[in-house]
C-alpha cells in the first residue's frame, strides 16, 4: 500500500430505524461489528449474522462488508492522490447510505468526517456511489459505514488543535457562513475539519452533516472555511475539528 499508511474500516456501524405504518416509530437499533482493515479477502458470511432492520428492508452486516471490501483499493487511492498537496492528510469518514431493492446505491453522503479535505471526501463518495450491494430483503435499507486512514507513518501528524484555538474565527465568521451556505429554513449542523498552515492560512477544509437536505451545501461550507484567517500554528501545520449549528 506504500508509505506505511494504515487504512481500516475498523468499526462497521449500522444504524437503522424501523417504522410501523400509522404507529409510533420503534427505537433506533445500533449494531457494531468489529472488522479488520483493508487488503485481505472479504469476511466469510456467518450463519448467525445479525439482520439489521431498516426503514423499509433488511440487510446483514456481512453483506454490507462484502459490498464495501472490493472498493477499499479505490478508497485508498482517493487519499493517495492528495498526498502531494496535503501529506498530513488522514482521518475518519462516516458515510450514510440508502440502497435500492436491487442493491444499487440510491444516495450516500458524509454524516461525519475528520478528513479535512473536501476533494478527498468527494472522491470517497464517488467511489461509494458505484457500489453494488447484496439485495436487501423487504425493501430499501439504510446504514452507516466508517472508513479511517491514519497519517502515513513516515510523516509527522499535524498539530492537534481543539475548537477553542479557533474560537475568534468561529465567532466572527461562523454566523456569516451559516447564513450564506445553509439552505433556507434549515437548522442543519456542520462537522468541519481544517488544516491550518504556518501563517494562519487554511490549506484545506472538509465538511459533513447529519441532515440529508443540507448535503448540497457542503462545498459552500468547505470553500468558506478556506477563506478564513486562523491563528498561526508556528512552523508546522495544525488540524482542527469543530461544529457550526
Amino acid at each position: 500500500m506504500g508509505r506505511g499508511i494504515r487504512f481500516t474500516s475498523a468499526l462497521l456501524l449500522l444504524t437503522l430505524a424501523a417504522f410501523g405504518c400509522g404507529s409510533d416509530p420503534e427505537p433506533v437499533e445500533t449494531v457494531r461489528v468489529d472488522e479488520a482493515g483493508s487488503g485481505g479477502e472479504a469476511p466469510e458470511a456467518r450463519p448467525d449474522a445479525v439482520q439489521i432492520e431498516g426503514l423499509m428492508g433488511t440487510i446483514s452486516a456481512d453483506m454490507v462488508e462484502r459490498g464495501i471490501e472490493p472498493r477499499m483499493g479505490r478508497f485508498l487511492r482517493c487519499f493517495q492522490e492528495r498526498y502531494g498537496s496535503l501529506e498530513v492528510l488522514g482521518g475518519r469518514f462516516e458515510m450514510a447510505f440508502r440502497i435500492h431493492t436491487d442493491g444499487s446505491v440510491r444516495w450516500v453522503y458524509p454524516s461525519d468526517s475528520t478528513i479535512g479535505d473536501r476533494e478527498t471526501e468527494r472522491c470517497l463518495l464517488h467511489v461509494a456511489s458505484g457500489i453494488r450491494f447484496h439485495r436487501p430483503r423487504g425493501g430499501e435499507a439504510e446504514f452507516s459505514y466508517p472508513l479511517s486512514l491514519d497519517t502515513a507513518e513516515d510523516v509527522r501528524p499535524p498539530l492537534n488543535w481543539d475548537e477553542a484555538r479557533v474560537s475568534d474565527a468561529l465567532i466572527e465568521d461562523g454566523p456569516r457562513l451559516l447564513s450564506s451556505c445553509r439552505p433556507a429554513g434549515s437548522r442543519a449542523a456542520y462537522h468541519i475539519t481544517a488544516y491550518i498552515m504556518p501563517g494562519g492560512r487554511v490549506q484545506a477544509a472538509g465538511a459533513a452533516t447529519d441532515d440529508a437536505d443540507a448535503v448540497d451545501s457542503l462545498d459552500c461550507v468547505a470553500q468558506a472555511v478556506r477563506g478564513w484567517s486562523m491563528p498561526d500554528p508556528g512552523s508546522y501545520p495544525a488540524k482542527v475539528h469543530f461544529e457550526l449549528r
